[in-house]
């Protein structure tokens, strides 16, 4: 069983000695990038226990296949802090505080979208690498002329169909995904 599996199983059963081992290893780690993101020591404990509710709900309707859990539990606690830095500053309107969200439910939307996010993800690592390549500079804002020079491709237009192309194969390798219907 890969170290990654473990935490996933140890979370998912609630075993205490593991979720400790989670804590001592990645809590620091965490607290320093809320801290260093406009947040306070009880923020950087919130988005680590929301991490592990993540975790639990996301297991249990699909089970997890990660390779890497620092990788991705860090990227859940970015996702999250950044979710609720969101949130915080819609509240507040002319210096007048609008009453807070329900966590649950702002919880519950962040597992909807990070969802979504792992979908796309997936989607678009079984893209061939030359498309991948292409949709990474077009969707980092990179025009069609500058695809062209540094692609070296013979004209525009064969650029846009390649964007084209691309993205029309990731739009259906997204439809064509079961979890899909689920997340729409």
């Amino acid at each position: 069983m890969t170290e990654s599996n473990r935490y996933i199983t140890a979370i998912a059963k609630g075993d205490e000695k593991v979720i400790s081992e989670i804590y001592k290893k990645f809590y620091i780690k965490i607290r320093g990038y809320v801290l260093a993101n406009k947040g306070k020591a009880e923020d950087a404990e919130d988005v680590f226990h929301d991490a592990l509710m993540y975790l639990i709900v996301a297991n249990k309707r699909t089970p997890l296949k990660i390779t890497s859990f620092e990788g991705y539990f860090y990227t859940i606690c970015k996702n999250i802090w950044r979710t609720s830095l969101k949130n915080k500053n819609k509240r507040v309107i002319n210096e007048q505080f609008v009453p807070l969200e329900d966590k649950e439910t702002n919880v519950s939307l962040f597992i909807l979208e990070q969802e979504r996010r792992d979908l796309y993800t997936n989607s678009f690592h079984k893209l061939s690498d030359n498309c991948k390549e292409i949709l990474s500079n077009y969707f980092n804002g990179m025009s069609y002329d500058e695809l062209l020079s540094e692609l070296n491709y013979s004209s525009i237009n064969t650029v846009r169909q390649r964007v084209f192309k691309c993205k029309t194969k990731l739009i259906s390798l997204i439809k064509n995904d079961d979890r899909y219907k689920k997340l729409v």
